[in-house]
């Protein structure tokens, strides 16, 4: 409300991905098997419906408000499930770190652990280190928020490019 207050009348914004997916939170679920972890992928859809929702009354109550939303949840999930068709072979485990899934924040020896893991081909890795997705899955996911055409993931009304040029 403050940015509005002051002037602001058009925002960007990017729901949760699915949150039990990453290699960090999957390893708070043991008995997975390499799985998304349910829970934690729940409370992030519950975040997005809530956003969409509170999204959709701002507009209404607000002169002036437009937005986009990008869906992070929906992009992400399709790149799990579908990991070839983006160019990459390994979408449950990340590239560098230690621990199961390599899930473990100690990749280039932080948090004082020095054993750690790199993969030979980051690009090949959705996930780089235990929350981060590589440089290629930015790359892509930054091109659908500034100029997808499907207003399901970049939207409702539109993507980052058109609603900057209104």
């Amino acid at each position: 409300m403050e940015l509005y207050k002051k002037g602001g009348r058009k925002f960007g914004f990017i729901n949760v991905e699915p949150l039990g997916c990453i290699p960090y939170v999957k390893i708070l679920d043991q008995g997975s098997n390499g799985s998304c972890f349910k829970e934690a992928t729940a409370l992030a859809e519950l975040h997005n419906r809530a956003l969409s929702l509170a999204l959709q009354e701002l507009e209404k109550q607000l002169k002036g408000f437009k937005y986009t939303n990008f869906n992070f949840y929906s992009s992400l999930s399709e790149r799990i499930s579908n990991p070839s068709k983006y160019g990459f072979k390994e979408v449950n485990m990340a590239c560098c770190g230690s621990g199961q899934y390599r899930g473990i924040l100690s990749c280039g020896g932080r948090g004082g652990v020095t054993d750690y893991e790199v993969c030979e081909n980051p690009n090949e890795y959705l996930f780089f280190d235990y929350y981060h997705l590589n440089g290629e899955a930015n790359q892509q996911l930054a091109e659908l928020i500034w100029s997808s055409t499907d207003h399901n993931v970049s939207g409702p009304k539109y993507n980052l490019k058109e609603l900057i040029n209104l």
